[in-house]
């Protein structure tokens, strides 16, 4: 734009709300409106006039000036921004326009300024971007997804957390009508109504709301479990506009189920539980009512005492298996690992379930690869393995089935597998056919006793020797297959590995030498009891009594040979007392028996730590431990 002289007149000068200048054409100042100098904060114009109007400006800002002089002395109009305070130092931005004022010959005479003061727009659009700098922050930084629902119910912004939660870019989603996109549909794919769905309504209603079940739907078609909070921008109605926080709950609602499923089972298997302590227990009452009556002659005296330490051995093997997979499961089990050839593993297994397997009538084939088959493991552990799927294998054929055991080796591998023509596995349980109480699927007329532990302790122990183990099934009535896999030991590799035997039972020694002298420390007075009649019977002297103090004021009266207490005792345990007869004179060379219901390995080595001899577990194998005192009355 340009102007002449004649253009400018006085009125026109005066009246504008701007700062109006006429510069000389070396950018020097000749005059200003009123306003202008209001603006400026300028009391008196002589103050600056003819001042080169460049050096008013901050060095910052003078040289924009300086540019547009320069491009107006050739004609041309500037406009530029920049800042620059007033004369009492106030700090503004302005919007500037410099033109050249043109004389009658068409020359460049004077240059005009026109400044507006921009400070507060300005100011108002820094805000803007700061807080839209501040949203844009906020949006990416949340890990929740957020969208926008505007005018016709189109997305305006979604962040790209929301967009790769439901496996989009945020650019494939604004600009469409999402309720289409991920809500809810009929079977035939179209979304609900949006005047209908539970996101339209809560639009339309003008309230925030907050819905913790819903579905979005992921671009490849997986139905999302999504928790998600509405709050409506303004208005209602079909084109009021909302901000949708959403968070992907399919895992929380996939451990919510888990969680609900667990404790299911393990409600029925407390239920199963209660019912396989009960089945010995109905025996072992009664037996002990028909004992009370008095009436019995001796055969039936032995037969009932056959029924109940039955019994006692069932509800015995019940407690060792509930303990035997806590410790497993929890990491409390130390392996004795040595040298192990599978072949011989399998012969003592084979012997261990062979009475199950002989009792259903079931044949049993096993197919043994000559190649070697040593692996490292612990002899019992290895052996429980091996035993464990063969009981699983029999209780869950019908009588006179086909058990296979098969053993292979593949390259750094060694392979046992235990096949069964029997009732089979659905395909439900047998993805977790080895987790705990996993037998709490079958149904009563399928259960064949136990807890349902066995095959979790397979597990457990296959995989701390660091192997796998598998299940495999076509399905109810057409049997299961059963595949252990274990780190082969190669011949080289065995070099300095033990290679352990086989303990062979002991067997009671023949009585040789006069009866021991026993202290029997027990608090529980019906076990003491019952306990002492038995040792009394094999031809022992027994004093039984029920606190450690008793314990210590016998010693001083008599001298013992052996010593069992209990580690369970009130006011001193049964350690500290050992420690404590240890230390005696009178007790230091006695045989210390710990009788204990504890009997993990840290309580072994509790015991042996204070000066017991022996430890045994309730209840007490009565076999071992007479043939233990009687062994010991023989040495004496």
């Amino acid at each position: 734009m340009t102007v002449t002289v004649t253009d400018i007149g006085a009125a026109i000068f005066e009246s504008s709300n701007d700062c109006v200048k006429m510069l000389d054409t070396d950018g020097c100042l000749l005059s200003m409106n009123k306003n202008g100098q209001c603006i400026m904060e300028i009391d008196d114009f002589s103050m600056v006039a003819g001042l080169v109007w460049s050096s008013l400006w901050p060095p910052e800002s003078s040289g924009a000036i300086r540019q547009a002089l320069a491009d107006a002395r050739a004609g041309r109009t500037a406009h530029f921004q920049a800042f620059c305070p007033t004369a009492k130092a106030t700090p503004k931005w302005w919007d500037v326009i410099v033109t050249p004022v043109l004389g009658a010959g068409g020359q460049v005479e004077k240059i005009l300024s026109i400044s507006r003061d921009v400070t507060e727009a300005r100011r108002a659009n820094e805000d803007l971007r700061a807080s839209r700098e501040r949203f844009s922050l906020l949006l990416e930084s949340s890990s929740e997804g957020i969208y926008g629902i505007g005018p016709g119910h189109i997305c305006s912004f979604i962040n790209q957390a929301g967009a790769r939660m439901l496996g989009y870019e945020p650019a494939e989603l604004i600009g469409r009508q999402l309720h289409g996109v991920l809500h809810h549909h009929h079977a035939d794919g179209s979304p609900y109504p949006w005047e209908t769905c539970r996101l339209g309504k809560a639009v339309a209603g003008g309230v925030a709301v907050r819905i913790e079940d819903e579905v979005f739907w992921h671009k490849d078609g997986r139905a999302i479990a999504v928790s998600y909070a509405v709050a409506p921008m303004a208005g209602s109605g079909a084109n009021a506009g909302a901000v949708v926080t959403f968070a992907d709950i399919t895992e929380r609602r996939a451990a919510e189920e888990h969680l609900r499923e667990v404790d299911r089972r393990k409600d029925e298997f407390l239920a199963m539980l209660a019912h396989e302590l009960r089945n010995p227990l109905a025996p072992i009452r009664a037996a002990a009512d028909l004992l009370k009556l008095g009436e019995s002659d001796a055969a039936r005296v032995r037969q009932t005492s056959d029924i109940i330490a039955r019994q006692v051995l069932h509800m015995t093997n019940l407690v060792d298996d509930l303990l035997d997979v806590s410790r497993v499961t929890r990491g409390l089990v130390t392996l004795e690992k040595s040298a192990r050839d599978m072949r011989h593993i399998v012969t003592d297994a084979v012997e261990q379930a062979n009475p199950l397997i002989r009792k259903k009538q079931h044949e049993l084939v096993l197919h043994l690869t000559p190649a070697d088959t040593t692996v490292l493991g612990d002899n019992k552990r290895l052996v429980q393995i091996v035993s464990n799927l063969l009981h699983n294998a029999a209780k869950y054929t019908p009588a006179g089935g086909t058990i296979v055991l098969r053993t292979e080796v593949e390259q750094e591998t060694v392979l046992l597998t235990v096949s069964d023509n029997g009732i089979g596995i659905d395909r439900q349980l047998a993805a977790r056919v080895f987790d705990l109480f996993a037998q709490a699927e079958h149904t009563p007329d399928r259960s064949s006793g136990g807890l349902g532990l066995g095959l979790a302790l397979v597990k457990n122990l296959v995989e701390l020797h660091g192997g796998s183990v598998s299940c495999t099934s076509a399905g109810a009535g057409q049997g299961s297959t059963f595949r252990v896999a274990l780190p082969r030991l190669a011949v080289g590799d065995a070099h300095g590995v033990p290679v352990e035997g086989v303990q062979q039972e002991v067997q009671p020694a023949k009585d040789l030498r006069a009866p021991l002298r026993l202290l029997l420390v027990d608090d529980n007075i019906d076990a003491a009891t019952m306990l002492g009649m038995l040792l009394e019977a094999s031809e022992h002297v027994v004093t039984v009594v029920h606190s450690a103090s008793d314990a210590l004021a016998r010693i001083e009266q008599q001298p013992f040979d052996v010593c069992l207490l209990d580690i369970g005792l009130p006011e001193m345990d049964g350690n500290t007392l050992a420690r404590r007869l240890r230390a005696d004179a009178r007790t230091a060379a006695c045989m210390l028996i710990a009788i204990t219901g504890y009997g993990q390995e840290s309580d072994r080595r509790n015991t042996s730590d204070a000066g017991f001899d022996y430890h045994f577990i309730k209840p007490v194998d009565t076999s071992q431990l007479l043939a233990l005192l009687t062994e010991s009355r023989n040495k004496a």
